[in-house]
């Protein structure tokens, strides 16, 4: 859909009233609060769809698992609610989070590239939940040469992406959130930034104890570019569903996931994950996963068998917890998760 077919329809705001109101009104008024935060919801995003354009994207780093628990159900975390992890996935998943954690991640990636997340939610009252992450990306030392190969030193390429969400609850089983991300990639002496949006929605079905996300996540644009071309961001689409099983202690979640640049060479261009999380205690959790990104980056080896294949493990006391996560890229190599989460209220 080109640009000069979209029309967006400007909504005066209605009439707030923050008094209790009448209790004859109270239904009616709930619906009117639900319509409006809709419309706030649909005209954050609009802005940052229509930003995005045809072509190939940048800033690949955004498309990377964040945090040890999802990333060892292989991604798929679309519609996994109470979990500030959500900042990369969804950001209705804050919702449900325990009030005031903060949590570390530290990433071991392939080759010598490292990066790191520290985040901390936070209530703030009649608004919801508010979620802060900072995610960084350090790809090690290399060699600047010149034309002739002569050595001139070296430099550190790095990434980085700050992200803020908020997040509540809306009658009839929804949550909704909504995020904002800052993000800089520095190349030596060049440099980009850029800034995108996300939505979600978690829909909860409390008879079949099941949720149903949805998500549109780096939705935005380039603020300047490395050189002259301005990358484009990897604007993301999911759809989840997860289900705790009546008889037995498993969580099970699959996910579809859509890239605007990029499209799988199957299921009609979509991408899957599929993932569980199995309770063995009150303390331990074992969790596995698999991501069909693995079987489209297989080159033949014998290695490759395992790729995209996850695992992990998660350990809970007195509301820390520690957990981990091994992601298989087959030939080469893998990606290790570990995460600390400390609560500072109880």
């Amino acid at each position: 859909m080109s640009r000069s077919s979209v029309r967006v329809r400007r909504v005066a705001p209605g009439k707030r009233e923050d008094r209790v109101r009448p209790w004859l009104f109270y239904f009616e008024a709930t619906r009117m609060q639900v319509r409006w935060r809709n419309i706030i919801i649909i005209s954050m995003l609009i802005p940052f769809v229509l930003w995005a354009e045809d072509g190939r994207s940048g800033f690949d780093f955004l498309r990377w698992d964040m945090g040890a628990r999802p990333a060892s159900m292989g991604g798929a975390f679309t519609a996994v609610s109470g979990d500030l992890y959500g900042l990369r996935y969804n950001p209705a998943s804050l919702v449900g989070s325990h009030n005031r954690d903060v949590s570390f991640t530290y990433l071991n990636h392939l080759f010598d590239i490292n990066s790191g997340f520290v985040g901390f939610n936070q209530s703030i009252g009649r608004f919801g939940l508010m979620g802060l992450g900072v995610f960084y990306t350090h790809y090690g030392e290399m060699r600047r040469t010149d034309i002739t190969g002569e050595n001139l030193g070296s430099f550190a390429p790095m990434d980085l992406a700050v992200t803020m969400a908020v997040a509540d609850s809306l009658p009839g089983g929804f949550q909704y959130g909504v995020s904002l991300e800052y993000i800089y990639s520095r190349i030596d002496s060049y440099s980009s930034s850029a800034i995108a949006g996300g939505v979600g929605l978690i829909y909860h079905i409390p008879s079949q104890n099941m949720n149903l996300g949805l998500s549109v996540t780096n939705a935005g644009g380039a603020l300047s570019s490395f050189v002259k071309v301005k990358e484009k961001l990897p604007l993301t689409y999911r759809l989840g569903v997860s289900k705790h099983l009546a008889h037995l202690p498993l969580l099970l979640n699959f996910d579809l996931i859509r890239y605007q640049y990029e499209e799988s060479g199957k299921l009609g261009g979509f991408y899957w994950a599929l993932g569980g999380e199995f309770t063995l205690s009150e303390s331990v959790y074992l969790r596995w996963g698999y991501n069909s990104r693995g079987s489209e980056e297989k080159v033949g080896a014998t290695s490759d068998r395992f790729a995209g294949v996850c695992f992990g493990l998660g350990f809970r006391f007195e509301g820390y917890q520690v957990d981990y996560g091994f992601n298989a890229f087959g030939v080469l190599g893998a990606r290790h998760f570990l995460t600390a989460t400390i609560p500072l209220s109880r």
